[in-house]
């Protein structure tokens, strides 16, 4: 289908529609122009695409191939449902074109390449500049059938990373140490009514309720804040932009659960390691440093024989640990999308721009 709705909006000699006597003076002298053009595109837009393909399917077989921790469920909006989705499709793709996984977006995706080939490459002909916003409206259609359009990445890295904050967060909640009553009664059996007494600060109770300002919208009742208690500290925002950033992140989590005694210091190092006990280099895995990290704190969390025995601090780390690698996957996609997609529009607007320069011959 996608060949015969480009050869039938192509501008070659079989296919393209004469244009009127009175739409142009001189047309020979305008598809020239506009052959010579095609040429140039030829050489040096059109390449890229194939060199992009090529990038787009190679990937790299170094990593893992599928999530290393699988989030726990929770309540999520369709906004991290469709982050933590690309996240998962990065991971099994290997960083390959989220869009091999469809037979059929790669058909497309290689009937785009090969027309766009055969129209670069077409003889010059008289009716050259005729059809061709008609053509390059069809091949964009059915690129956007192989592009993202939910959201673009920089929104689901957003997304994700306030997800991976959160869960940071409510690790060191799991973690702190249960509070302890600090005073005991007093005494025992005796009379519960007659050791009564009026509770402290009662007296303000008064103020507290009393109007202090009017409004003819509404009243407002002070003070709203307990000048008694302590300010509120501003919530410590955790950076994550950074390889460094997240392996910070990771460390700071076990080192908590150190602290607190949930888990005993392992007898190997794990952080220099692909997995516990495997000592291997970072140049020699080729593997991202976060995912490797990820990699060796996996048995802390995963298995029967988990290091960390608190089911409610195993949880919240493992979340943690999920949404700390989907943001990694994430950080790590292609600048600007899919660098395939880019050259094919790149060349479609270099076509495009030729078309508007040289075949102005009804001007």
């Amino acid at each position: 289908m996608l060949a015969g709705a480009l050869m039938l909006t192509a501008s070659g000699t079989a296919f393209a529609a004469p244009p009127t006597v009175a739409a142009s003076a001189d047309p020979i002298v305008c598809a020239d122009r506009y052959h010579a053009a095609l040429v140039t595109i030829r050489q040096s837009d059109y390449p890229k695409i194939k060199a992009a393909r090529t990038i787009a399917f190679k990937g790299d077989d170094s990593l893992p191939g599928s999530p290393i921790f699988s989030p726990p469920s929770r309540p999520r909006d369709a906004d991290e449902i469709a982050a933590l989705r690309q996240a998962a499709a990065q991971a099994r793709s290997r960083g390959r074109a989220a869009w091999l996984a469809s037979s059929d977006k790669r058909w497309i995706a290689d009937r785009i390449v090969t027309e766009l080939g055969e129209y670069l490459t077409q003889d010059a002909s008289p009716y050259l500049c005729g059809g061709v916003p008609d053509y390059l409206a069809t091949v964009r259609s059915f690129a956007s059938r192989i592009a993202l359009t939910r959201a673009q990445p920089a929104e689901y890295l957003t997304i994700q990373r306030e997800a991976a904050r959160r869960a940071i967060r409510q690790a060191y909640a799991a973690m702190q140490p249960v509070p302890a009553p600090r005073f005991a009664p007093p005494a025992r059996g005796s009379d519960p009514i007659a050791e009564l007494r009026p509770s402290k600060g009662a007296e303000r109770m008064t103020a507290f309720l009393t109007p202090v300002a009017h409004s003819t919208r509404k009243r407002i009742y002070g003070p709203v804040i307990d000048p008694d208690l302590p300010p509120l500290a501003m919530a410590k925002v955790t950076p994550l932009a950074s390889d460094r950033d997240r392996l910070a992140a990771l460390d700071g989590l076990v080192a908590a659960a150190r602290a607190g005694g949930f888990t005993a210091p392992p007898e190997r190092d794990v952080a220099a390691t692909g997995s516990v006990g495997e000592k291997r280099d970072a140049s020699e895995t080729r593997t991202r440093p976060v995912l490797a990290r990820l990699a060796a704190l996996k048995p802390l969390v995963v298995g029967k024989q988990a290091t960390i025995g608190d089911p409610l601090v195993r949880r919240a780390l493992l979340a943690a640990f999920a949404e700390i690698e989907a943001l990694d996957y994430l950080t790590h996609r292609p600048i600007g999308g899919d660098p395939m997609l880019a050259a094919i529009e790149a060349t479609l607007g270099a076509i495009e721009a030729a078309h508007a320069k040289a075949c102005d011959c009804a001007d």
